[in-house]
């Protein structure tokens, strides 16, 4: 696979009581605005829950190395496990676009999660 497809290709999964990978790898056309294509993905993934505080955060790789992906997959896992939480991640196979939507009855969960992303080294 060259570095062109897996730049275009993404992955979604969702957190809620359990971990979803959705089995399909989808490949985005030439043109296709990457960052939208993932944000779309990700929010598609959400289960609908009215007066729950949602965010979208959009992380871009910036060295070589770096693994958005896996620190947003980390966040969103430590945050699930009951029916007060739910998150969809969607990332480029070669990491270097991820976008994670979360959402939370309790706003204080999505803004726990906002400085975590924002804190020092970030």
């Amino acid at each position: 696979m060259t570095d062109n497809v897996a730049s275009r290709s993404i992955r979604v999964r969702s957190y809620r009581d359990n971990i979803h990978d959705v089995s399909h790898t989808f490949r985005l056309s030439p043109g296709v605005n990457v960052r939208a294509a993932l944000r779309r993905a990700a929010l598609a993934a959400m289960p609908k829950a009215e007066d729950w505080a949602m965010r979208v955060f959009t992380v871009e790789r910036t060295a070589a190395g770096e693994r958005v992906a896996a620190v947003l997959d980390q966040l969103a896992q430590r945050e699930m496990g009951d029916h007060a939480f739910a998150a969809a991640l969607a990332a480029t196979l070669d990491g270097t676009k991820a976008v994670l939507v979360a959402s939370a009855r309790d706003s204080a969960r999505i803004e726990r999660l906002s400085v975590t992303l924002s804190g020092p080294g970030r």
